[in-house]
Formats: structure tokens, C-alpha cells, sequence
């Protein structure tokens, strides 16, 4: 029915809904990844993740500022121990994703390092009926399966294990990193209605800021204003909006489908390889592929 004046229109979309977009929105951005840190010359993995959380700590905190009020939000003295500890928790795991899963696309393929780091849903289908008291559902575990059968589809692993010492550094790396891409997912969620979005992400980053100091400062001579650009993006596009609209996201779905459709993000990848590095997906991955996408769908029901 087309509108007419004088009938209310209903723009808002129901809370579950805007999460899902959120967290697709996330995942999009952290598909990015891959493209700024193979731009980036003569950093270890362990500086590029200090120069993303330093940028991504001041991008963060000026978007603060802007807003009304807003640095009232980063005052953390009324704050319980238990939930600044579990904030301390959320920037441990912030810390140990990036390092781990950067370290895992410059040793093995990104295929592989997408694939692993994307673990993740197992370790929170496992872990968050203990830590957040969610209970799996048949369909939950489901969707977990569907949309790790799907991620293995469109990155092939058969070979995985069939490679050179170094591709076992990148292996074990991607899978640490999904470990800490659980923690972020859990963490963010338990503190769901107590801390703001920004302010759950701010604190993390500069939490990752003051633990990786001494390896941002210890670079070799010669790589900054080249890698600037990456870094800056790595800090933004790629730290501190998408970790934002993860945790906003997580006021209004469970950890477990928080989880489930960050796996957009290999998908976003196919389209990424394809534009940036020509890469063409075979009929496997379009298979993957839209198995990823069902997974989305169930992990979006109720």
C-alpha cells in the first residue's frame, strides 16, 4: 500500500535485525585485511598490530569526543572489577588476534589463514554456555557446521599440512588467531549493557597499544611513510569501525550467531581476490560459498 499523508511511517528495524547488519558490516571490514597487510614492507606482524591499535585508539577516541557527552563514556572508575576484568580480557584477545592472524597471512596463503582464523565459532559454541551462559541449540550447531564446511569449501585446505616449516608456523598462527577471535566475541558480549560499543573497543585498543610499545618502537629505518597509509587504514577501516559495529551488534545477538555471520567475511574475500588479485573462485568455492551465506541465515533465526 502506498503511503498517504497522515499514516505513521516505521523506518526503525527490529533490534535482532540491526545487529545482524552490524555484524555483517564488521565482517566486511575486517575482509580488508589481507589487502593493507600485504601493502606493508619491513614490519614484523607484532608492529603492524601496535601502529593499527595506536591509530585505531585515536580515531576512536576523537569519534568519542565528538559526541555529546562522550567522555563521560570512557570513565571507567564506576566500573566493576569483574567487568573490568573481563575488559582487560577483551584487549588480551584483541591483541593476540591481529598478531597471530597477520603473522599466518604472510606464512601461508590467505585462503588458509581466512579459513583457520574462522575456527572461532567452535571455540564459542564450546565455551560460552560456560562463560556467558548461552545455551547451543541443535540449529546453532548446525549453522557452526554449515558455515565451516562452507569457509573449507571456498579455501580448498586438501594440501593444509603438506607444506614447508614455515607454512606450519602459518598454520598454527591462523588457528591461535581464531581462539582470539573467540575471546573477542565473548568478551564483547559479556559486557553487552555495561560498557558502550566504542568505549568496550577504545579501551582494548589502547589495552593492545601499551603491550605491543616496545615493538612499535623497535622498526627498521626507511618503511614508514610507505606502510602510513596501510597502517592508518589497517586502524580504521579495518580496527576500529568494525570492532565497533561488532560490539554495538552484540547488545542484540548471541555471541554464538555473532560469530557464525562474522563468516561473511570469506565470502567478502571471493569478491576481493577476484577485483584486487585476479583470483578466480572454482565451482567448489561458489558451493562454499553459498553454504556460508545459509549458515548466516539459520544463525539469524531465532
Amino acid at each position: 500500500m502506498p503511503y498517504t499523508k497522515g499514516q505513521k511511517r516505521n523506518p526503525r528495524l527490529s533490534p535482532r535485525l540491526k545487529g545482524l547488519l552490524m555484524m555483517l558490516g564488521g565482517a566486511f571490514c575486517f575482509s580488508l585485511i589481507p589487502i593493507w597487510v600485504r601493502s606493508i614492507e619491513g614490519y614484523s606482524s607484532l608492529s603492524i598490530a601496535f601502529y593499527r591499535s595506536l591509530f585505531g585508539m585515536l580515531f576512536l577516541f576523537f569519534w568519542i569526543l565528538r559526541r555529546p557527552g562522550g567522555i563521560n563514556t570512557l570513565d571507567l572508575r564506576g566500573v566493576k572489577r569483574r567487568h573490568l576484568f573481563v575488559l582487560l580480557c577483551v584487549g588480551l584477545s584483541m591483541c593476540i588476534t591481529p598478531v597471530t592472524y597477520y603473522l599466518a597471512i604472510m606464512k601461508t596463503s590467505v585462503a588458509k589463514a581466512v579459513l583457520l582464523h574462522y575456527t572461532a565459532p567452535i571455540h564459542v559454541a564450546i565455551l560460552s554456555p560456560f562463560i556467558l551462559k548461552e545455551k547451543n541449540t541443535p540449529l546453532t550447531w548446525f549453522a557452526v557446521g554449515a558455515g565451516l564446511l562452507g569457509t573449507a569449501l571456498i579455501t580448498e585446505p586438501a594440501g593444509i599440512f603438506k607444506g614447508s616449516t614455515e607454512e606450519i608456523v602459518g598454520i598454527a598462527s591462523a588457528l591461535v588467531s581464531g581462539i582470539g577471535l573467540a575471546g573477542v566475541f565473548m568478551f564483547g558480549r559479556f559486557l553487552a549493557g555495561h560498557l558502550p560499543s566504542q568505549t568496550r573497543a577504545l579501551w582494548g585498543c589502547v589495552i593492545v597499544t601499551v603491550l605491543l610499545l616496545p615493538f612499535g618502537i623497535l622498526i627498521p629505518p626507511g618503511y614508514f611513510w610507505h606502510n602510513l597509509p596501510f597502517l592508518f587504514l589497517l586502524g580504521t577501516v579495518s580496527l576500529a569501525i568494525p570492532y565497533t559495529l561488532f560490539f554495538k551488534g552484540a547488545n542484540y545477538i548471541t555471541a554464538q550467531a555473532a560469530s557464525i555471520v562474522a563468516l561473511f567475511e570469506p565470502v567478502c574475500g571471493i569478491l576481493i581476490g577476484l577485483l584486487f588479485f585476479g583470483e578466480c573462485l572454482s565451482p567448489t568455492g561458489f558451493v562454499g560459498a553459498g553454504i556460508v551465506l545459509l549458515s548466516i541465515y539459520i544463525a539469524g533465526r531465532k
